[in-house]
């Protein structure tokens, strides 16, 4: 997971890369309770290098949305992500936007 540097658009972005299951969300958890403890008014969290996510992510995701204002999803979305959000239905409950373009435009 990486943190980009703030482009001056007031946005905390997340990049997660490689794979994440309930054994390996942890620098994730953290920099989400992060995020929330520094009141951050927006928060994207890029997908798009994801390689295997399990319900330990979608929980976080999850969490995040509930938890954070203005928390988005950028994709595009890996084809495992994308089909466990749509299994799981998080898929219509998530902003998910193409790309991370897109996102700091929403």
């Amino acid at each position: 997971m990486t943190r980009l540097p703030d482009s001056g658009d007031g946005a905390l972005v997340l990049v997660l890369a490689g794979e994440f299951d309930s054994g390996t969300v942890a620098p994730f958890r953290r920099a989400l309770a992060e995020a929330q403890a520094a009141r951050a008014v927006r928060t994207i969290i890029d997908v798009s290098r994801v390689a295997y996510a399990d319900s330990g992510l979608l929980r976080l995701l999850l969490e995040g949305h509930h938890r954070l204002p203005r928390f988005t999803v950028a994709g595009p979305l890996p084809p495992q992500l994308r089909r466990l959000l749509e299994l799981s239905g998080a898929a219509g409950t998530l902003l998910i936007t193409p790309d991370l373009e897109a996102a700091r435009r929403a």
